[in-house]
């Protein structure tokens, strides 16, 4: 059976502070057999579910990804490559979503941008 997505390094997360982590997507996950056949790339989407994966090891918080307000995608994440997130977390008073804003970094530079809104779980 094919290992699940992981996130290795991240960081305790006080309030209003920086997320760090580091995923590794493995060449046999399930995710890859369609997206491609023959040349598998990482899809865009797992990025940025890991976000809200990411602000739960930090925190101890599930929360689900509820709007995604920006995305640039600038470069393709093989499968067994390591990426990098770096982002800046912060409560939106308003509606009580936590506003995650940052950049997913693979060995050659920039992957993604993003800003995205996690909606804590009851």
């Amino acid at each position: 059976m094919a290992e699940a997505w992981r996130l290795t390094d991240v960081l305790p997360l006080p309030p209003a502070a920086h997320l760090q982590a580091q995923l590794v997507v493995p060449e046999d996950h399930p995710v890859l057999a369609g997206h491609f056949p023959g040349a598998p790339l990482v899809p865009g989407v797992l990025l940025l579910e890991a976000v809200a994966a990411a602000h739960l090891a930090a925190t101890g918080r599930a929360c689900d990804l509820v709007a995604v307000d920006d995305v640039r995608f600038q470069a393709p994440l093989l499968p067994g490559v390591p990426a990098r997130l770096h982002a800046a977390c912060e409560l939106d008073d308003a509606n009580g979503e936590v506003v995650v804003a940052g950049e997913w970094l693979g060995p050659a530079g920039r992957l993604a941008v993003f800003r995205v809104r996690l909606r804590p779980r009851a």
